[in-house]
């Protein structure tokens, strides 16, 4: 025991310790006063899923992990991470843990709340039966599992982390393992006289003092130990097993001075490198911060957040400046919510139209044109700071095909209006970037929508082309049936024939657009399949999907020039191949298989269904409104 013991005292050995004195926050009912602004702390980077994040996306994409929203009690996820951090005790009561299945509620004997949402009070009971059928649903194979089992898995990790993270700074909290009420003690290890609980911090500040009581003690035998040894001998103990406990914590905010790139958690830095000035300086920075943040001291809060930001730029081995501005930008990203006013925009601009088909004003056509153009702006924003974020092309994920497909379509629309002036552009891009930024939030719920790239996309050159020109296909294939359905509602309400052959025409512009653009595309990705899996082309699932739209869409064209189909045969085929877009789009990722599994998402199966069923349904009803109107022509014709 004593060999470990010295052990111990020489690792956390160091000498010029500044004691850091703590107040003791969590004992009795005592409340944070807390601070008023979080503006610094939300700047902290943070090194997670191999990606340098500041604080405040952490905080959002945890909290949306959990909670299925970014916010709580209508203040910013940051302020509720913080609180986590540095409050953990007043966290409890807060309901943020979403669970969708009711049964699961009733299996941990927990009354279902309306909103599905849960406390770690109320859950903390059962976390013994909870873990239990966690671990019995992880027995089953991920394909085999239900929605019940892998809500229960998902649930489940999102309280294991919320436990985590609620020990994260334990290190800086008094706690009764470190208890000294000797007066006589406390003068030696350089403690405050007034305190009887110390935090883990500062009795590990202290080891140079503890180090030689321990060369003292191990010349005595046990039975010759004072009150004041034994005291000594706890404090030591209890500092190696709370070293032990604490391990493999979330929150990567402290960079290792002698590895680039190599981020811990503030206990994995206190058991590695707590013998280092920089890990020593940037603990004590910490440990008053809590202590600020629980006094309501905002300037000695930023002080100590800005010095502790300070030491990470120095360690970081990145460029510091180049750093900032990239966690500056993404604040910049998150606080805009520039995806929002752009669906807000969109969708203004469509109830304009429709209330222009009921009471038509001259104000009505250059209000929407001029809701098109704004939302265009903070749409485009948002993508160009991404870029710059993550420093490669826009598109790479799932979450991004879907921004830019909208993107594209409402450019689509815009230049159709410019053309045409006739509303129809307006319509395209209102319907299709409202309807597939939609799309984009429900993925975003996600988590962090700012990824890295996985290693088969690990090129900029082919996401610059072959990944643009793709989705700028399914962008152009799905304008084009929005141009679809509304020639066939044209059609419907008897437009004339001037404003159906000027909706017709452009419909085959763009259809030719999305041909071109999916058939270049599709050579493209053969020509980096060939490079990066040795060949062109292997029948893999999205690969057929994507030839799916250009043999679709030549398909129609081909039946037009042998006058298979008309005008009316034309929209209806490219309503149709918004179907094949979507299947192609994610559909294919519902089969689990082929190389291309990096675009495999889950929950697409019951929208695809949907979406299916309301165009099938939408084009029944509509050729059946056409094909009454044929036959009562034909039938008042004779008399007419």
């Amino acid at each position: 025991m004593m060999r470990w013991i010295c052990l111990l005292m020489f690792v956390l050995s160091f000498h010029g310790v500044v004691i850091a004195q703590q107040k003791p926050a969590t004992e009795g009912v005592i409340h944070p006063q807390e601070i008023e602004s979080y503006r610094m702390i939300e700047r902290l980077p943070v090194l997670d899923n191999g990606r340098i994040k500041p604080l405040d996306t952490y905080a959002r994409s945890t909290l949306l992990q959990f909670s299925g929203r970014q916010s709580y009690n209508r203040k910013p996820a940051i302020v509720w991470l913080v609180r986590l951090l540095f409050a953990p005790d007043e966290t409890k009561s807060s309901k943020i843990f979403l669970i969708n299945h009711p049964s699961i509620a009733r299996s941990l004997g927990i009354a279902s709340e309306p909103h599905r949402r849960y406390s770690f009070q109320q859950l903390e009971p059962a976390l013994d039966k909870f873990s239990e059928l966690a671990h019995s649903a992880n027995e089953v194979p991920e394909k085999e599992r239900d929605v019940v089992e892998a809500e229960l898995i998902r649930v489940f990790n999102n309280v294991r982390m919320y436990i985590d993270l609620s020990h994260v700074f334990q290190f800086a909290f008094p706690a009764k393992d470190f208890v000294i009420t000797d007066p006589a003690l406390k003068s030696q290890l350089g403690l405050a006289p007034e305190q009887e609980k110390f935090s883990f911090l500062e009795i590990a500040l202290s080891a140079d003092q503890l180090k030689t009581f321990m060369e003292a003690i191990q010349r005595k035998d046990q039975s010759q130990w004072s009150t004041q040894e034994r005291t000594v001998i706890d404090l030591v103990s209890n500092l190696f097993q709370w070293s032990g406990v604490y391990q493999n914590l979330p929150l990567n905010i402290v960079p290792d001075p002698g590895q680039a790139g190599v981020w811990r958690s503030p206990w994995d830095a206190i058991r590695q490198d707590f013998q280092k000035d920089q890990t020593r300086s940037k603990m004590k920075a910490l440990g008053k911060m809590i202590e600020s943040y629980w006094d309501g001291d905002q300037i000695t809060f930023d002080l100590n957040t800005k010095l502790f930001l300070e030491e990470t730029k120095k360690n970081s081995g990145m460029n510091a400046e180049k750093l900032m501005k990239h966690l500056d930008l993404e604040l910049t990203y998150n606080k805009g919510d520039f995806f929002l006013y752009a669906k807000i925009l969109y969708l203004v601009a469509f109830i304009l139209f429709l209330l222009s088909l009921a009471v038509e004003k001259s104000w009505m056509y250059p209000a929407a044109f001029g809701c098109i153009a704004l939302g265009l702006f903070p749409h485009v924003i948002a993508i160009a700071l991404r870029v710059i974020i993550l420093e490669r092309p826009p598109v790479s994920s799932l979450y991004e095909t879907f921004i830019f497909v909208s993107f594209v379509i409402v450019v689509i629309g815009v230049l159709i209006e410019v053309a045409t002036r006739r509303w129809l552009g307006i319509v395209t891009a209102s319907v299709g970037g409202f309807i597939v930024l939609m799309i984009a939030a429900k993925y975003s719920a996600e988590g962090d929508t700012l990824k890295m790239l996985i290693a088969v996309l690990n090129s900029n050159f082919w996401l610059s082309t072959h990944v643009i020109s793709i989705t700028a296909g399914y962008g152009s294939a799905c304008a084009a049936g929005i141009l679809g359905h509304v020639y066939l509602l044209q059609v419907v309400c008897n437009k004339g024939k001037e404003v159906l052959q000027s909706t017709y025409r452009t419909l085959l512009g763009v259809l030719g657009l999305g041909l071109t653009l999916t058939f270049l595309g599709t050579n493209l990705g053969g020509i980096w399949a060939d490079q990066s899996w040795g060949r062109f082309w292997g029948w893999d699932p999205k690969e057929n999907g994507a030839l799916m739209i250009v043999l679709w869409i030549a398909m129609l064209f081909h039946a037009k020039i042998a006058l298979w189909i008309k005008e009316t045969g034309m929209a209806v085929g490219a309503v149709l191949g918004t179907i094949v877009v979507v299947w192609a789009w994610f559909g294919v990722n519902l089969l689990s298989i082929g190389l291309h599994s990096y675009g495999f998402t889950s929950g697409v199966a019951t929208g695809t269904a949907v979406y299916v069923s309301f165009e099938l349904i939408f084009l029944l009803t509509v050729l059946i409104l056409i094909n009454r109107k044929k036959s009562g022509a034909k039938f008042i014709k004779p008399y007419a």
